[in-house]
């Protein structure tokens, strides 16, 4: 029994040290050793639409991407090396063998504590990822009546924990938002039909330098199918260039007690 218990405790130690990375270093380059990016927690974002929001269609599919947590060390020594303090981010589509890049942002080393385990991407629709004001019509914007049917978190065997070298990359010239744990919204386009996956690097957020290969998380979002879905009491309204009535945004005079 005591050997069991001993052997449990030795676990436990393991997991919670498994919970932030170190810096190892080999041959002079740094390098954080068995680094790993899951995807978890998929589910549709459902829109009810029609005059009298009487037709279901789809904002899109919300998931979450955990995010390593460095030592202090660790981070220490590459600010230290080359100003690096923030993981770079991006959302990849992969469809007919092409990467097309969704979106960027990055979030400062620092703003990752024990209890930042993930964050969470709202992967929508265009005419949904325009605004919360276009998220509001009763009849979607372009024409957008489908909803996804069959979508799932697969796992790639040759995306399994890996080491990420420390190494300059070159200046990254696109632009970039900064994280906010509120969920990030981003466009997939007029339809997601495809597979998506998410990205890290090491950044120096004031140089703009990318100090890393782009490391890719172990799972991805595989989007199989969507149907269009009949809405008729939409048929002929453009509510993107003539908003209904009933689609307006409330007002403080709407909230207030009469």
């Amino acid at each position: 029994m005591r050997k069991l218990l001993l052997h449990l405790s030795f676990l436990s130690l393991i997991i919670s040290c498994n919970d932030v990375y170190e810096l190892e270093l080999k041959n002079g380059l740094y390098y954080i050793p068995n680094l790993n990016v899951e995807l978890v927690n998929a589910r549709e974002i459902e829109w009810l639409v029609g005059r009298k929001r009487e037709e279901n269609v789809s904002k899109g599919i919300r998931f979450a991407s955990t995010i390593p947590r460095l030592s202090d060390k660790a981070k220490k020594i590459l600010k230290n090396l080359h100003g690096i303090d923030s993981w770079l981010i991006r959302v990849v589509k992969k469809q007919r063998g092409y990467d097309q890049p969704m979106g960027y942002f990055y979030i400062n080393l620092h703003n990752i504590t024990r209890n930042t385990k993930d964050f969470t991407i709202n992967l929508y629709y265009h005419a949904a990822s325009v605004s919360k004001r276009f998220r509001l019509f009763h009849c979607p914007a372009f024409s957008h009546r489908l909803k996804t049917t069959q979508f799932s978190l697969e796992n790639s065997s040759s995306n399994s924990p890996q080491d990420l070298y420390v190494r300059v990359s070159g200046k990254f010239p696109g632009r970039v938002s900064r994280l906010r744990f509120a969920p990030m919204v981003i466009s997939g386009g007029r339809k997601l039909r495809g597979i998506y996956q998410v990205e890290l690097a090491l950044y120096n957020s004031q140089s703009k330098m990318r100090y890393s290969k782009w490391f890719v998380s172990s799972d991805n979002l595989q989007v199989a199918s969507e149907v269009q879905v009949s809405v008729p009491s939409c048929n002929g309204i453009k509510e993107e260039n003539n908003p209904l009535p009933e689609s307006k945004m409330p007002s403080i005079k709407d909230l207030e007690i009469k």
